[in-house]
């Protein structure tokens, strides 16, 4: 049976809203890169401030560099987290938006604040909510910062003593001091801050980047679930994995899988498994019951049954190389296909 025209414009619409998705998170991902790029430049001028014409941060000017970088920190998690909230607001609204030719407008908007809401008291299964994630960053950024700072005024201070001690006695200092010398200096401790908060991964800016991108897609997904389980000639929803996908992992068993005689990755509404990690990429498009085929109903499979038709180094990034051994072996059930690897262990003793 064909989609009726409203049920296209919800598609066509959902597409769209993909589209706008992309471009919010772009968007969200290169603001805050650029706060925490303001923020290193402000806190390089007030080093290089504190280190006068010299070029050298003393230990006596130390406790007030720390105090005026943690109070530009604390400038940037405001406006990191002004940024977040923003885009999960946008989000949420970009998932209902499709849904205006066949759901009510008022319980539209109701559930976009449903989900903005969702998102900001969602505990995940760390035990941790936004704000405790977002603490966390900004903990390990002034953890980071201040230790750089630290360690590189006392260590160039140090030998700077040492190479006047060698010196005083007539002795050339050595070159491995000279070197420790220029660690006090305005640029390498700027250096130094700036390879800490913005460098490599788990770095401060890394851990917000994955925060935001995380989170805005949260908000999207529970707007747009929720309204296509309001949408009344809707079955469920289809896991979809993004055009940049980069490796097989989880999400391509989400995506493949026929669990419940609905066709590949298609999910009853309140059964999706999405998101299914952090910094995920996938989506899912509603699915209407006039979609779902007899070869669909006959396809469907049990979550090990669909496993045993993976190569075994596709299954291997689905399930992880300990789980994957663990079902090659026998002692992996469909319960745990999604449980971490010390849980299943702990299994496995209990039955040994």
């Amino acid at each position: 049976m064909a989609l009726t025209p409203e049920q296209q414009a919800v598609l066509a619409a959902s597409a769209k809203g993909r589209d706008d998705m992309r471009e919010l998170d772009a968007q969200a991902l290169a603001e805050l890169e650029k706060q925490y790029d303001d923020a290193v430049q402000d806190i390089r001028q007030m080093i290089a401030a504190v280190a006068g014409a010299a070029g050298i941060v003393s230990t006596t000017a130390l406790p007030a560099l720390l105090l005026q970088i943690q109070a530009r920190l604390g400038k940037l998690a405001n406006a990191r987290n002004a940024v977040l909230m923003q885009g999960i607001d946008q989000a949420a609204t970009i998932g209902v938006t499709p849904f205006m030719p066949t759901v009510n407008a008022a319980q539209l908007d109701s559930i976009r604040v449903e989900a903005a809401q969702f998102v900001r008291e969602y505990v995940g299964p760390d035990k941790l909510k936004l704000s405790d994630r977002i603490w966390r960053i900004d903990r390990h950024a002034n953890e980071i910062v201040s230790q750089a700072v630290q360690n590189a005024v006392v260590r160039g201070e140090g030998a700077a003593q040492a190479a006047r001690d060698f010196l005083a006695r007539g002795i050339l200092p050595p070159a491995e001091i000279d070197l420790a010398k220029d660690a006090a200096t305005a640029g390498n401790i700027a250096g130094s801050v700036e390879e800490g908060l913005m460098t490599g991964r788990g770095a401060p800016l890394d851990n917000a980047m994955r925060v935001m991108r995380t989170e805005i897609n949260r908000a999207h997904t529970k707007a747009y679930q929720k309204s296509a389980a309001a949408d009344d000639d809707s079955i469920g929803t289809q896991f979809m994995l993004s055009p940049r996908h980069p490796r097989v992992d989880i999400c391509d068993m989400h995506a493949r899988a026929n669990l419940f005689g609905l066709g590949a990755g298609v999910y009853p509404h309140g059964k999706s498994p999405l998101p299914a990690h952090p910094n995920t990429l996938s989506f899912e498009v509603i699915v209407y019951r006039n979609e779902v085929t007899e070869a669909d109903r006959a396809g469907q499979q049990t979550a090990t049954e669909f496993l045993e038709t993976v190569p075994s180094t596709d299954r291997e990034g689905i399930l992880g190389v300990n789980k994957n051994e663990a079902f090659e072996a026998g002692k992996l059930p469909a319960s745990q296909v999604r449980s971490r690897w010390r849980d299943v262990q702990k299994r496995i003793a209990r039955q040994s």
